[in-house]
């Protein structure tokens, strides 16, 4: 499978978007928890790539890849992480809680698993409604292990909703490792394929991989069957902040990461498919442009008013 120029842009303006919002948190411009998907942009790119814009995509903490790889807008994201009027949510969400009907990006939740139950129900109401599109929420490993997964899985089989859970094992939970949690007899294919919901495992750091199986799972659940994309990635910096831990990692080490890096292979296919080493210089400078034009754009934003404190707000 080729690999187009534009997948290898979108992945790219995550990366560098991430980078150049974690110097904006390391100047305390943003004062807020944000957590970074440095290395995993061929899961969000990949996955994202497979779908139309009438389908819905939901998140969780670690959703600026995927929010911006379904169209979002650069801009509006880093408003957003910035408190600005012009933020997604007008300020009020932050890095944790970004929406943008605009591009069905129905949101992104930080409580853990709670983006699972979240995305049966938008994918029940496209089946009541009976409307084109299916609903694709991102997941980490941690949050497969709530129990609100098994039972959305249950209930996605049941009524054969259009739903796709992506996995995105990057084999910690903050720094707990996956050993330390599970028994030895755990396996998540067989949690899934247990309730009758699809299960396809894929290579988080390849792109084509990613792409290529959800292009086809996603085919399914437009016919009404559920499934369940695992794609095994690593996550570049710590859970949350933009730091570079290294004293628990045994599986995915710096040298094997770099070896790794979805972005670097990416860039070695496309050389040896022809594009020229020129041309991708050009496209990393006008991505660099780009990001750093949208972070202009968003320190110079105004904050809301003071009127607007309680607008779009509920509490119960």
């Amino acid at each position: 499978m080729t690999i187009s120029l534009q997948a290898y842009k979108k992945m790219l303006l995550i990366r560098i978007a991430e980078q150049e919002i974690a110097n904006l948190y390391l100047q305390n411009k943003i004062m807020s928890f944000v957590h970074f998907c440095v290395g995993q942009e061929a899961v969000a790119v990949g996955v994202c790539d497979a779908l139309k814009k009438e389908d819905r995509v939901l998140g969780n903490h670690r959703s600026h890849g995927h929010y911006l790889a379904k169209g979002g807008d650069l801009r509006k994201m880093i408003c957003e992480l910035l408190g600005k009027e012009y933020g997604s949510s007008h300020g009020k969400g932050g890095s944790m809680h970004m929406i943008d009907k605009s591009v069905n990006f129905v949101g992104s939740t930080p409580i853990l698993g709670s983006v699972v139950p979240l995305a049966c129900g938008a994918a029940f109401e496209q089946k009541y409604s009976k409307k084109d599109g299916i609903t694709v929420a991102f997941l980490g490993d941690g949050a497969f292990e709530e129990g609100v997964v098994c039972e959305t899985l249950n209930l996605a089989a049941l009524f054969k909703l259009p739903l796709l859970l992506v996995v995105e094992n990057n084999l910690f939970a903050v720094n707990s490792k996956l050993k330390d949690r599970r028994s030895e007899a755990y396996d998540i294919e067989k949690i899934v394929t247990g309730f009758g919901v699809t299960y396809v495992k894929a290579d988080g750091n390849d792109y084509r991989d990613v792409f290529g199986k959800a292009k086809k799972l996603v085919a399914e659940v437009r016919r009404g069957k559920p499934a369940v994309l695992e794609c095994i990635t690593y996550r570049h910096m710590a859970h949350s902040a933009p730091i570079f831990d290294e004293g628990y990692r045994e599986e995915d080490i710096l040298e094997k990461r770099l070896k790794e890096d979805p972005i670097d292979k990416t860039k070695q296919i496309l050389l040896k498919n022809g594009v020229s080493e020129k041309e991708l210089v050009k496209v990393e400078d006008d991505t660099k442009k780009t990001v750093m034009e949208s972070i202009k754009f968003a320190m110079d934003s105004n904050y809301p008013p003071k009127e607007s404190l309680y607008t779009d707000l509920y509490a119960s």
